[in-house]
């Protein structure tokens, strides 16, 4: 079975009860169309690593992204922030042989500016990823990939680590699985000979789609549900509304991908690229979770 029809399967019957999704306008498709991917930007921040440390980079730096929204200053870093500055402070840890990096080093390394329990939780997911890496997988992920090449398989068996065990009952979101797939084809260079395979990739559901759905009104949503996102409320993990806002996001993404005719991941960059660009007048979701 392909990866999207594993998602889908699992949910094809669920009914929203909190949110309604509307159709998307062409005013909205034109805007999207004018956007841009980044993997060039992705692949350039890459050339500097050594190719034998490369999937191993890949691997440690999806373990580590997740709640960059909470302390923002901390993800500032030689001119980047967000995903880039954890990028360009990930390759810090790669200076060091990653089996004497102590929760001092970790912090002083990656989570300076951001709280201790924040920073102890990101360092105690660091340390489980690794020692599930050296005792599986001779300490190398291009081992896991090897026998995990198809992206049903790569994604279901990521679920052995807490970091990727992205779903809730029958919400299937896998967002930090899938998007470690990709990250591993788009950083070894292997988009042309794994051309169907990223076919088989869904939305990668996080805040910023369902951010964006919402100021398009594609995502419509009960008035006291939509002030508390604009009033920067933490919304519940597992919650029917994090879950709905999720798996519209990925009907949105999948209608978007059928309508301008592009594979899924290329419709999410496109999304990331738009929101990134444009003022956006409601603020995104706010979950504490580790998925993203």
């Amino acid at each position: 079975m392909k990866l999207k029809n594993f998602i889908f399967k699992k949910n094809k019957s669920y009914i929203f009860k909190i949110l309604k999704i509307n159709e998307f306008t062409k005013d909205f498709l034109n805007l999207l169309k004018k956007g841009k991917t980044d993997f060039d930007k992705f692949q350039k921040y890459l050339k500097d690593i050594e190719l034998k440390k490369l999937s191993n980079f890949l691997f440690f730096l999806r373990v580590l992204d997740f709640r960059l929204w909470e302390f923002p200053q901390n993800w500032h870093f030689k001119n980047e922030k967000e995903f880039y500055g954890l990028l360009l402070k990930t390759k810090n840890l790669f200076k060091i042989d990653l089996d004497k990096i102590d929760f001092s080093i970790f912090k002083k390394l990656i989570s300076s500016k951001e709280n201790e329990n924040l920073a102890k939780l990101r360092y105690k997911i660091f340390k489980q990823s690794l020692n599930w890496l050296n005792k599986n997988y001779d300490g190398d992920f291009i081992n896991y990939f090897e026998e995990n090449k198809k992206p049903l398989n790569f994604c279901l068996n990521l679920l052995q680590l807490e970091k990727f065990k992205d779903y809730y009952k029958n919400f299937y979101f896998l967002k930090p699985n899938q998007l470690l797939y990709l990250e591993l084809i788009i950083g070894n260079k292997l988009e042309k000979k794994f051309k169907n395979e990223l076919e088989e990739l869904t939305i990668f559901a996080d805040y910023k789609l369902p951010q964006l759905f919402i100021n398009f009104n594609l995502i419509d949503l009960p008035t006291n549900i939509l002030d508390k996102i604009k009033n920067r409320k933490i919304i519940k993990i597992h919650s029917i509304l994090e879950n709905e806002l999720r798996w519209a996001s990925i009907i949105i993404g999948e209608s978007l991908s059928k309508k301008i005719n592009l594979p899924s991941y290329l419709i999410d960059n496109l999304i990331w690229d738009l929101a990134n660009k444009i003022y956006l007048k409601i603020y995104h979701p706010k979950i504490k979770t580790i998925f993203y």
